[in-house]
């Protein structure tokens, strides 16, 4: 491996692979539908890229993606959230993206801290989360670290925080994935029904960029999503919203939600039809709206 490539996570087997994932970013980022800004925010596990969208004034709203995902995969929401929030999209450090990790995530723990370093660099006090998929659980995971921080936080399609999906997660992306054929799933060339992703994605220029994402098979460093206890989830002050899809594979929408509410009583939730586990990509006229309704709604 290159030693540059090697220097910093995500580490790319090649300067030239590196290009190439740089390039397939840039050309999603050429497609934001609304003006915006690139940030890199300064932290002790690394520089974190930020893109940051919507008046300078206006509520502050956190978006964290899926694994690998990047700030990226919220390019079909952010025009309608933007609107009404100052947006912060951002690479999760570790992982896929502009972000660059000194150091391996070891725990939920370095992931809240590291969360805080990034609200203190912009300038965010206290901010709304939404999350999809290990950005649902990176939200949860924040309101019950620093729920001072944390206003109002929208999961959908989380793993963990409720139920363990880990020998699911395992098969489909490490045995039933290997990367040329979920690649091509991706770009909407094959596709198998019991898989994450059950529909070709509406955004094809992001389909594009993680069929970058799995071919290079950059070195990266997450966690297993952690299951929250009743204890844990209680000291989660701030009003939330679960959105689930309901062609979501890893586990029933509609039993996930009811085991939700039963652990966590005061939850909101709702199945979005015709969504599979990327429900704000794959329906995101509906999830913005219900996000909208929900980040907007007199508190308590």
């Amino acid at each position: 491996m290159n030693e540059n490539a090697s220097a910093s996570l995500p580490a790319f087997r090649s300067e030239a692979g590196r290009a190439r994932y740089m390039a397939a970013y840039d050309a999603v980022l050429a497609e934001w539908p609304v003006a915006y800004e690139e940030v890199d925010v300064p932290t002790r596990l690394g520089s974190t890229h930020v893109v940051a969208s919507g008046p300078g004034d206006a509520p502050a709203l956190v978006l964290l993606p899926s694994f690998a995902g990047t700030a990226t995969v919220w390019r079909l929401n952010v025009e309608a959230l933007s609107r009404q929030f100052r947006t912060y999209a951002v690479d999760v450090i570790g992982q896929p993206g502009k972000s660059r990790a000194v150091r391996r995530l070891r725990d939920r723990h370095d992931y809240a801290g590291w969360m805080g370093e990034v609200l203190d660099g912009l300038g965010v006090a206290r901010a709304s989360f939404v999350g999809c998929s290990f950005g649902g659980f990176l939200a949860a995971n924040q309101a019950v670290a620093t729920p001072e921080r944390v206003e109002r936080v929208v999961m959908i399609d989380p793993v963990g925080v409720f139920a363990s999906q880990y020998w699911r997660l395992t098969w489909a992306m490490r045995v039933r994935g290997p990367a040329s054929r979920l690649a091509r799933r991706l770009v909407g060339r094959a596709r198998a029904p019991t898989d994450i992703v059950r529909r070709p994605p509406r955004d094809m220029t992001w389909a594009r960029l993680m069929a970058v994402t799995m071919s290079e098979r950059a070195e990266v460093s997450v966690i297993s999503p952690t299951v929250f206890s009743r204890r844990q989830l209680a000291a989660i002050t701030a009003p939330t919203l679960l959105l689930i899809g309901a062609e979501e594979t890893l586990y029933d929408a509609h039993a996930y939600l009811a085991l939700a509410k039963r652990r966590m009583p005061a939850l909101e939730g709702a199945v979005v039809e015709g969504a599979d586990h990327i429900a704000a990509m794959a329906q995101p006229d509906a999830v913005n709206a219900r996000t909208l309704a929900f980040l907007s709604a007199p508190l308590p």
